[in-house]
Parts: structure tokens; C-alpha cells; sequence
């Protein structure tokens, strides 16, 4: 649990979580980074605060979460909340895709289906891997920009 003491009065903030691991058993989720973009203010008791996750479930992916050269990946996505955090609404949803590990970075449509969002990724023609970075805010102007460095395989 992160606890976090902010100054009295209202403010805008910054909060960003990285990881980077390299293990030999895995090449996949080899980073991740999550900076969140809320305003604050006083309260007269302790709040959770407006944090959000980008959650995904590529479909079509073998048991070593590989897609086919070539060919496409659906992705459905939602968006979590902290638990007890404000429930505004979600205004926007961008996603965008990278086979270079985040050195270049491709916008791909998004599509509102049902209670999250769907995209479809060009897979790459040869063996590699995608990154997703997604860009989410709400009604109440807090964002979060996520990124997963090697989200699934290809190949």
C-alpha cells in the first residue's frame, strides 16, 4: 500500500512507478512504467486517490503468449480504479503500439465495447515483440500513462 502526504491546499501531481527486470526464464513484461497525473486538496480525512491501471487480454496468443507473424491481435482492455477513489468517468482512451522496444511508437484505433475498449494490433511479420503504452483520462482531469515494454510475443 503506498501512502503518500501531500501539503495543505489544492495541487496538481505527478506520481510514477517503474520496474525493469531481466530474468532467463521470460523476455516478456521485461519493464513497465505507470505515471499517473491527478489534482488534490485538503481533506478533513484520509482518501484514496485517483489512480487508475489499464488492464489487457490479447486474444489468439499460444501458450507462450505468441501471435502469428503477420496477422492481427484483438486486444480488449478496461480500465481499473483505486478501490474507494473517486468514480468519475472516463473521457479518453489512446493506445499505441511499439516492435522496437519503445524506440518508436504507432497509434492504433480504439473502439468502446461494452464496459471496456478493443483494438486491433497489426502484428509484426517476423519474430519479435509488441509494447503497449495507454494513455487514459477522466472526467475530472487525473490521467495515467502506462507502459508495458514487451507485452506479448510475436512469432
Amino acid at each position: 500500500m503506498l501512502r503518500a502526504g501531500l501539503p495543505a491546499g489544492s495541487g496538481e501531481y505527478t506520481l510514477t512507478a517503474s520496474l525493469k527486470r531481466q530474468v532467463p526464464h521470460s523476455t516478456l513484461t521485461t519493464a513497465t512504467e505507470s505515471v499517473w497525473t491527478f489534482r488534490s486538496g485538503t481533506t478533513p480525512e484520509e482518501r484514496p486517490l485517483p489512480l487508475m491501471a489499464v488492464r489487457y487480454a490479447p486474444e489468439g496468443l499460444d501458450d507462450f503468449n505468441r501471435a502469428k507473424p503477420g496477422g492481427t491481435t484483438r486486444v480488449p482492455l478496461w480500465v481499473e480504479r483505486n478501490p474507494g477513489s473517486d468514480k468519475a468517468g472516463v473521457r479518453s482512451v489512446r493506445l499505441e503500439m511499439s516492435t522496437d522496444d519503445g524506440a518508436h511508437w504507432q497509434r492504433v484505433p480504439v473502439v468502446r465495447a461494452g464496459s471496456g475498449w478493443t483494438s486491433v494490433l497489426p502484428n509484426p511479420g517476423t519474430a519479435g515483440f509488441v509494447s503497449l503504452r495507454a494513455k487514459v483520462t477522466d472526467t475530472r482531469g487525473a490521467g495515467v500513462t502506462q507502459t508495458i515494454t514487451r507485452a506479448y510475443a510475436v512469432g
